[in-house]
């Protein structure tokens, strides 16, 4: 598996850090910290979300647009397996 894939962003949740249409590197090994912004997939969607804490074995996520944040309230906590990876450059 290579270490990095590209996504674009789609929704709103995470502006004004990143907008729709926003192309990101994703680095796939390491380890996610709190404050780390991270792509997992949930529920069969994929998603960025900034990882708050860690509660047990899962992730608190949230949004950065609290306007039209969807975030660990709405879809659950995420396991570390559903990680994809964490997000280390816009281009």
């Amino acid at each position: 598996m290579f270490p990095f894939a590209r996504y674009e962003i789609e929704g709103e949740s995470m502006i004004p850090a990143y907008q729709p249409g926003d192309r990101v590197l994703v680095f796939r090994w390491g380890t996610v910290k709190s404050g780390d912004t991270v792509i997992f997939c949930k529920n069969g969607m994929t998603m960025v979300k900034r990882a708050v804490a860690k509660e047990g074995d899962r992730w608190i996520m949230k949004g950065d647009n609290w306007k039209r944040s969807c975030d660990s309230e709405d879809f659950g906590g995420v396991a570390d397996e559903e990680i994809i990876g964490k997000v280390v450059a816009t281009y």
